[in-house]
């Protein structure tokens, strides 16, 4: 019988919780929305569409979260593949 592990690379092996703050921030900014990026710090973490209502309310626009998650996902996706490993990701997946 094998075994195997399952990492998550996002957080786990890589340490993005500040890039997600940034683009998450700078989406909402983007989208005219005053968001303060301690908020935003606060929720990274949760999924996008639940970030999304815990930040602008139940009463926001709904039909702007895609928009929205999109925004982030392009702003997030400039930076990724610079990121560094956390130390010893390496070691961990060995």
């Amino acid at each position: 019988m094998e075994r195997a592990a399952v990492f998550d690379v996002d957080g786990t092996l890589v340490d993005t919780n500040h890039l997600h703050v940034t683009t998450w921030w700078e989406a909402f900014r983007q989208a005219g929305h005053q968001v303060p990026m301690h908020a935003v710090h606060r929720a990274v973490g949760l999924a996008s569409t639940d970030l999304i209502a815990h930040l602008l309310g139940d009463d926001r626009d709904e039909d702007q979260d895609a928009e929205l998650g999109a925004a982030h996902k392009a702003l997030y996706g400039q930076y990724f593949d610079r990121l560094p490993p956390l130390r010893d990701a390496g070691r961990l997946l060995r």
